[in-house]
């Protein structure tokens, strides 16, 4: 059977009205009658369009005829050689490979057609996010505009502006990315990179990680929500993370009945799992009779004897990636809201979600004695030095009763 051909083309897309009449110039995939548009990084208005697809086309327009010519070449040929075609694997062979680096921009708007070609939605929103306070702070920014001296003013600013600096980080990190591609391209040189030591240095918030005392969450376990009810369920979820290594509810929302053991839990994280692909790690989460009754009373059981139907019964077996998205960001809602309502009831200083069960199994675990090698493995952190961020140190008893050594002259 002869394979049907994929053809490509880069064409104005008419759909987005760029500012004075100009238009993005995207590369159209078109297969069995299925179209996709991918970004080029660039732009034209009509005028520009009908010179650069003339024999008249000089300059920056013969530049750019140039330019798309050869992405309409590589994405071809990327088309050709695969056996069996699919937009997904196109996605992943092309973007994968080519990022166009004609400015920040257009990096910048490849590398989140890249981010959400593999899924990676709320990642790709950060990216645009970053991207539109760059744009805000200084228009058509270029590689050649950044500078030690240019993030320094951009820090400053976003502080005159009450941004925090943990958006501020953030938003550089992003670009931090994006120039590496860029000198790993060749488009920057390694002098003209701005990051690192004596360069720029990102910032970094300097917040105190805090985790609750095991007197806390006793309160926790005994606090007496509704049978039944939406809080009782959010405050099982809460114990369960809590038990199970500090699970997220993302992991819990992708838990499948195959990762249920009779003694334990296995499951890898879904942030790192698209870069362990080759070598996963796998986390490994014991059971106990709080986490035996909080799956037995809200686990899904009708589908337990397919081992790929999820536990909780939060995603499903034909949810697409926006579906995932949406749904799992429902849940971690719903469930920190009725955990602050526990949490204020209880009266903690700090709100109680999600983030301060991951917190407080680190702290805890280590305050008990366990080595902080195990906590790490047990988070499924790939070095000690972010456990150790997680950690949230010693109370203040405990401070108070290592300190008394230092006056202990008892021979």
């Amino acid at each position: 059977m002869k394979k049907k051909r994929v053809n490509v083309q880069v064409v104005p897309d008419y759909r987005r009205n760029k500012n004075e009449g100009r238009f993005p110039l995207k590369l159209r995939v078109t297969y069995k009658s299925e179209r996709k548009y991918y970004s080029t990084g660039y732009s034209a208005s009509l005028d520009e369009w009908e010179l650069i697809n003339s024999s008249d086309a000089k300059g920056k327009l013969r530049k750019i005829k140039l330019d798309i010519s050869g992405i309409e070449n590589d994405a071809q040929k990327c088309c050709d050689e695969i056996t069996s075609f699919s937009f997904k694997q196109f996605e992943y062979l092309f973007f994968d490979e080519r990022i166009i680096f004609k400015n920040v921009r257009s990096s910048y708007t490849a590398y989140m057609d890249q981010l959400v070609a593999n899924d990676q939605y709320a990642t790709s929103i950060t990216y645009r996010t970053a991207l539109r306070r760059l744009e805000k702070y200084h228009p058509d920014l270029k590689f050649e505009d950044i500078t030690v001296e240019f993030l320094s003013r951009y820090e400053s600013w976003e502080l005159s502006n009450g941004k925090s600096i943990t958006t501020i980080g953030i938003n550089l990190r992003t670009l931090r990315a994006i120039m590496n591609l860029a000198k790993e391209n060749g488009t920057i040189s390694v002098q003209q990179y701005p990051f690192g030591k004596r360069k720029y240095t990102i910032p970094t918030s300097k917040n105190i990680k805090k985790a609750l005392t095991i007197e806390q969450i006793k309160k926790i376990f005994d606090y007496p929500a509704p049978t039944l009810s939406p809080m009782e369920k959010a405050k099982d979820i809460w114990i369960f993370s809590y038990l199970c290594n500090g699970i997220n509810l993302m992991d819990i929302a992708h838990l499948q009945w195959k990762n249920i053991e009779t003694n334990c839990i296995h499951f890898v994280r879904e942030k790192t799992k698209r870069k362990q692909r080759a070598n996963p790690k796998i986390i490994t989460a014991l059971r106990n009779e709080h986490v035996n009754r909080i799956i037995s009373k809200w686990g899904n059981h009708e589908s337990k004897q397919d081992g790929d139907d999820f536990v909780f019964g939060i995603l499903s077996a034909g949810d697409t990636a926006k579906d995932i998205r949406r749904k799992v960001q429902q849940f971690i809602q719903t469930n920190n809201l009725w955990t602050k309502k526990i949490g204020v009831e209880l009266g903690f200083s700090l709100a109680l979600t999600s983030y301060v069960a991951r917190h407080s199994f680190a702290t805890i675990l280590v305050r008990g004695g366990a080595p902080i090698e195990f906590a790490s493995q047990s988070l499924g952190h790939a070095n000690i030095l972010t456990t150790q961020q997680y950690f949230a140190g010693f109370d203040l008893a405990k401070q108070a009763e290592y300190v008394k050594a230092l006056t202990d002259f008892k021979i």
